[in-house]
């Protein structure tokens, strides 16, 4: 009895024990909810998330590892092929746990179709907005004497969780050893400049975008795409057309011979990947 009274009055113990019992009481409907609402988690599931590298890129086209794995668990996606961070291990592994023939993975890297940095482009007006690319690009399409080019305000940089983009001499660059090909900066580039490609050790790639006729497209940029088609008379498998004043390389029939690279002079055709900040493109 003494107890009770001093609860009634102690200002500090009674609070005290009205929440020591909201907390018992919401353990007992937690437990109970565990209990009776649980959902089964698919053995195969749970199998095929083990297998996956569990950075949850997007890059499958899901929401991440295990949104992927339920998918191939349920029979909705019968794609084991589609992890771009894991490659063909990953899916080798993933096709061995499903049961099926592991299917052949071409490994895809994202690629920004713009050289024009600092040295190759110049200033039309000062920005002084918002140092992103979308505010930028709403505005006469961006400072850039090219209103094609990348702006370099690093909006695939924010995105980009595997540090593989980067801003260098003012536009961006992709470090082709970081990137999962999850497609987020391709989405963030307000300018559509950012693209997969497969990821070959001699990747060829007209690496313009503008479509403006020769004269005003190389008062834009030292290298930028003029339309000549000098690459595309040379090309031995005809995996170059002309597109809006603009030369483009088919990269499924790109045989990577590098006749289109000598022969452009403009040297808008761009050979090799790029690793981090300060390196030239390479084969890998």
């Amino acid at each position: 009895m003494n107890f009770v009274i001093l609860a009634i009055t102690n200002p500090i113990l009674l609070p005290a024990l009205i929440g020591a019992g909201i907390a018992l009481l919401a353990g007992i409907v937690i437990l109970l909810v565990f209990r009776f609402f649980s959902v089964e988690v698919n053995p195969l599931q749970k199998t095929l998330e083990d297998v996956l590298p569990g950075v949850n890129c997007g890059g499958c086209g899901y929401s991440g590892c295990a949104a992927y794995a339920a998918a191939l668990a349920d029979g909705s996606e019968p794609l084991t092929t589609l992890c771009t961070a894991g490659g063909q291990d990953t899916a080798t592994a993933v096709a061995e746990v499903m049961g099926v023939e592991a299917g052949t993975v071409v490994p895809t890297v994202a690629h920004v179709y713009c050289q024009g940095t600092t040295g190759n482009t110049a200033e039309r007006y000062v920005y002084t907005g918002p140092r992103n690319c979308a505010a930028a690009a709403s505005l006469f399409s961006g400072p850039n004497s090219c209103t094609y080019g990348c702006l370099g305000f690093g909006d695939c940089v924010a995105v980009c969780e595997f540090n593989a983009l980067y801003i260098e001499d003012g536009i961006a660059h992709v470090n082709h050893e970081n990137c999962t090909a999850c497609g987020k900066c391709v989405a963030a580039c307000p300018k559509l400049l950012i693209e997969m490609i497969p990821k070959h050790e001699l990747a060829t790639t007209v690496t313009c975008k503008n479509c403006w006729p020769a004269k005003a497209a190389r008062q834009a940029c030292k290298v930028a795409c003029i339309a000549c088609g000098r690459c595309v008379k040379v090309c031995p498998v005809n995996a170059i057309v002309m597109e809006n004043n603009l030369a483009v390389i088919d990269q499924e029939l790109c045989i990577h011979c590098g006749e289109c690279v000598k022969v452009c002079p403009t040297k808008a055709i761009r050979e090799g990947l790029l690793k981090g900040p300060g390196t030239r493109p390479e084969a890998v």
